[in-house]
């Protein structure tokens, strides 16, 4: 009885560490924005 259990958390821990290893080495989905900025914008305001 023992040994059944130990064995099913055994492969139970397995699973889960095998999924977050591969969740892990995943990659991000890349998200680009463009964002238009006027030259207006960029000056620095005068004191």
């Amino acid at each position: 009885m023992k040994k059944t259990i130990r064995l099913l958390l055994t492969f139970i821990i397995l699973t889960i560490s095998l999924t977050l290893l591969i969740w892990g080495y995943a990659p991000n989905p890349r998200e680009t924005r463009i964002q238009n900025i006027s030259p207006v914008e960029m000056q620095l305001p005068t004191p």
